[in-house]
C-alpha cells in the first residue's frame, strides 16, 4: 500500500515512518495505517500517524473515516492526550499525526515485567496521572479498551498514554490485546469497567511477570513485599464488570500502596 521507504504524503506533507500497522476493512472497502512518523516539515518532530485511504469506498469507508475523525477530536479535547499537530482530509483519503508524548515507551525503558521496587513504585505514581487522563475520557462518555504497556510512555515528571484507543469506535467481540483483554470484550461489550480491568491486568503483569489470566494468583504468592496490591487488583480483575470498583478507588489504591 504503502512505498517500501516508508513515506506517506499528506497534501503537501512528508511522513517518514518508522513503524507500521496496517489493517484492511472486512468489506475490502478502505485500508488504516498507523505508525509512528517523523514530520518532514518539522525538523525533530515525532508523531503518531493515523491514515485512511478509501479502495473502493462504500458506506464502510464512509463509517470508518467518521470514526478516525471522531478519534482526532478526542485527542483536542481530552485533557493529557497528545494534541493533534497536523490534519489532512483529501476525496479519498483522511489523515491526522499526534505529537508524541515526551520521554520512552515503559517496556523500552525498563524491559521486560517484573521489575525492581524502586521502578514500580515510580511506575504506580506514574499511573496515577494516566487514570486522570481516563476519567476525562471516560467524562466524554468514551473508554479506551486497548491499555497496555506499550502506550504508556514516562518522562522523567508524569506518565503519558500515546493515543486514544479504541475510544472513537464501537466495541467489537475479541477486540485488545490478549494478554490484557476483559473478559466483556469478548462479548463485543466494554466501558469504564473495562479499562478498570486493563489497567489492574497491566500492572499485575509489571509486578509479577505474568498476565493475570482467568483466576489470577494473589500478587502476595508471587511478590510477597506487595501483598498490598492483592484486594485492589482481585477487585479490579473481577470477571463481571459491575463489581469492579470505580476507575479513582482503583487509582487511590495504587498511589497508597506506592507511597508505604
Amino acid at each position: 500500500m504503502y512505498p517500501a521507504r516508508g513515506e506517506v504524503r499528506a497534501g503537501t506533507e512528508i511522513f517518514h515512518l518508522r513503524s507500521r500497522e496496517e489493517c484492511v476493512a472486512a468489506d475490502g472497502g478502505c485500508r488504516v495505517l498507523r505508525g509512528d512518523a517523523r514530520q518532514g516539515s518539522t525538523p525533530g518532530r515525532e508523531v503518531r500517524l493515523v491514515r485512511l485511504d478509501v479502495v473502493r469506498g462504500g458506506a464502510g469507508a464512509e463509517r470508518r473515516r467518521a470514526e478516525l475523525k471522531a478519534e482526532a477530536r478526542l485527542h483536542d479535547a481530552v485533557p493529557g492526550l497528545p494534541r493533534v499537530v497536523f490534519r489532512c482530509e483529501e476525496p479519498l483519503s483522511f489523515t491526522f499525526a499526534t505529537r508524541m508524548p515526551p520521554g520512552v515507551m515503559l517496556t523500552e525503558l525498563y524491559g521486560r515485567p517484573p521489575w525492581a521496587g524502586a521502578v514500580l513504585r515510580d511506575v504506580l505514581r506514574g499511573i496515577a496521572l494516566v487514570g486522570r487522563t481516563l476519567q476525562s475520557l471516560h467524562e466524554w462518555g468514551r473508554a479506551h479498551r486497548a491499555l497496555r504497556p506499550e502506550v504508556l510512555f514516562a518522562s522523567r515528571d508524569r506518565m503519558w498514554l500515546r493515543d486514544a484507543g479504541l475510544a472513537a469506535t464501537p466495541p467489537e467481540a475479541g477486540e485488545g490485546a490478549g494478554a490484557y483483554r476483559a473478559p466483556e470484550q469478548r462479548r463485543a461489550t466494554g466501558g469504564p469497567a473495562t479499562d478498570v480491568y486493563r489497567l489492574a491486568a497491566v500492572v499485575y503483569h509489571l509486578v509479577t511477570g505474568e498476565a493475570p489470566g482467568v483466576d489470577p494468583l494473589p500478587v502476595s504468592r508471587l511478590r510477597p513485599e506487595w501483598a498490598g496490591l492483592d484486594e485492589p487488583l482481585a477487585a479490579a480483575l473481577d470477571p463481571e464488570p459491575q463489581r469492579r470498583p470505580a476507575l479513582a478507588d482503583l487509582i487511590s489504591d495504587l498511589t497508597h500502596t506506592a507511597q508505604r
